[in-house]
């Protein structure tokens, strides 16, 4: 919990200062073209901020999903800043207009008198500004892409690897295999068909998670299937202290992080005390068509070893690398409830 608060602050830290520096950079920009064009710079600047915040965001559009093991990254990044820079070009000329008709319409000048000086002195301005513009942003909106493209991901490998190893280590944890070949072992005399089957539960825990561990995205119904058969292997062994309720209806077909729900379910258990007087209830329902909540009843465990909270940072880093979007973490007095990101 407090390491996706830090990770939160630290965005809206960084959001603040690509909002600064791009006050700055439209600062100099006027300044620059105010002496160019003889125009005042509070004018320059101001137009200039409106239409770099809308570009910016413009350019997260076209390039957000840009992946760079693609084959064709070169490629794909030039065709969309083509793309780019005619919807930009669109966007500019129509600003242009507009704030030329209405800095003159409240001077109260006849739009149509304008259209002379509209299109022989303003556009001339207008498109020296945009050459001259281009050329500095091509270069530049390039390697900024390049270059996000590239810390994604590493990023995402890193935290690929984190995934990897503690999902692996938690599955092969000796408490884990011990217990469950305890449990194994009992069936095996007292309940032969109930044995069978939960040998196959078993196989098919581990084989869910080497098959789809360097997968980014599963389908909602299969990781549903994964933790009913992970679920089914700790029933067995807990009986009536713990239940399992799940309603995904509309949603099946979505997609989500493999094996992040189980590690939700997983943290239930691990973290919360359960008894057949007061069992340990976990929900999994849709929020909406944008996420999975799972909830459980507060029962936290009076003796419980540290816990390090990587596992929930780790798949909150997932989430934002892969999905764009953060889990969400909210703890009452009865109640833990995560809110993790699908998508359809």
């Amino acid at each position: 919990m407090h390491n996706i608060i830090k990770s939160q602050q630290k965005s809206i830290k960084r959001f603040l200062i690509q909002r600064v520096k791009v006050m700055a950079g439209a600062l100099l920009f006027g300044l620059f073209f105010s002496l160019v064009l003889m125009t005042e710079v509070w004018y320059i600047s101001l137009i200039t901020y409106v239409q770099l915040e809308l570009f910016f965001w413009l350019g997260q559009q076209f390039f957000k999903s840009i992946e760079i093991k693609s084959t064709k990254i070169k490629a794909t990044i030039i065709v969309r800043l083509l793309l780019f820079y005619a919807t930009v070009l669109c966007i500019a000329l129509i600003f242009l207009v507009a704030v030329y008709l209405f800095q003159h319409f409240i001077q109260g000048i006849n739009p149509v008198d304008l259209l002379p000086s509209l299109t022989s002195v303003e556009m001339k301005n207008f498109f020296k500004m945009l050459l001259i513009g281009f050329a500095i942003g091509s270069v530049f909106f390039f390697y900024v892409q390049w270059s996000e493209a590239l810390k994604k991901q590493e990023l995402l490998e890193k935290e690929k690897l984190i995934f990897q190893y503690e999902t692996l280590k938690n599955q092969l944890d000796p408490h884990f295999l011990f217990n469950n070949l305890n449990t194994l072992s009992s069936l095996v005399k007292s309940n032969p068909d109930l044995s069978e089957a939960f040998i196959q539960k078993l196989a098919s825990v581990y084989r869910y998670i080497l098959d789809n561990q360097e997968k980014k995205l599963v389908t909602v119904a299969k990781e549903m299937c994964f933790v009913q058969e992970y679920f089914f292997l700790r029933k067995i062994r807990d009986e009536e202290k713990i239940e399992l309720h799940i309603d995904i209806e509309g949603v099946e077909d979505a997609f989500i992080l493999p094996v992040s729900v189980q590690l939700l379910v997983e943290n239930a258990l691990k973290h919360n005390q359960a008894t057949r007087s007061n069992p340990l209830i976990i929900t999994i329902n849709k929020e909406n068509q944008n996420g999975l909540t799972v909830i459980n009843n507060l029962q936290k465990k009076m003796h419980l070893t540290h816990s390090s909270g990587i596992g929930l940072k780790n798949l909150n880093e997932r989430c934002k690398l892969i999905l764009n979007r953060e889990i969400r973490i909210v703890q009452t007095n009865s109640e833990f409830v995560v809110t993790i990101p699908i998508v359809l």
